[in-house]
């Protein structure tokens, strides 16, 4: 396949960041790959194959001017996705007013392929691991109650780079939300 694995998503800003940071010192024996902080971000649009970066960030450009920032709170932290076979350990809580079309929005204005979710899941991921891993836990479930507000204002399309360690991230272009 051609063209750049990019998708589209929130960074996490430093106070989430640092949230999530307590959490991982806090838990520091659990198996996993902790997410890096700078890398941790709320998807909106999931990975694709882009040929055209350039169209891509100008679309961004354009959305993120007429978004407001969202004022978020994450509630759990849990094992997910499938609570019968998880792969990570994710923040989830309610997603606010707007977020929903907006990612509906980023879908089409990016030209992404795909149809868009019909259940949107307010989520951020801090840390994977494998079934081995799960296996090697002392902890099988994980449900934390959290208190994590956070002000998510900038929109970026990431590149994902496909490392046997698992993905990494590189920023392509970077907006604030409301244009400010």
């Amino acid at each position: 396949m051609e063209g750049r694995r990019v998708f589209v998503g929130l960074p996490a800003g430093r106070e989430l960041a640092g949230a999530a940071m307590e959490f991982r010192q806090a838990h520091a024996g659990l198996k996993v790959r902790w997410v890096k902080p700078e890398h941790l971000h709320l998807t909106l649009v999931p990975p694709w194959h882009c040929l055209d970066v350039d169209a891509v960030c100008q679309a961004l450009r354009d959305e993120a001017a007429r978004q407001a920032p969202f004022e978020v709170v994450f509630e759990r932290v849990s094992f997910g996705p499938d609570p019968r076979r998880p792969r990570l350990i994710w923040a989830t809580g309610k997603a606010p007013a707007g977020m929903p079309e907006f990612a509906r929005g980023l879908l089409t204005a990016t030209g992404a392929p795909g149809e868009p979710r019909k259940a949107f899941l307010l989520h951020l991921t801090i840390a994977r691991f494998n079934s081995r891993d799960l296996k090697a836990m002392e902890t099988r479930k994980l449900r934390e109650p959290v208190e994590w507000p956070a002000t998510l204002d900038t929109l970026c399309l990431y590149e994902s780079i496909l490392k046997p360690g698992g993905a990494e991230y590189r920023e392509l272009c970077r907006f604030t939300l409301g244009g400010v």
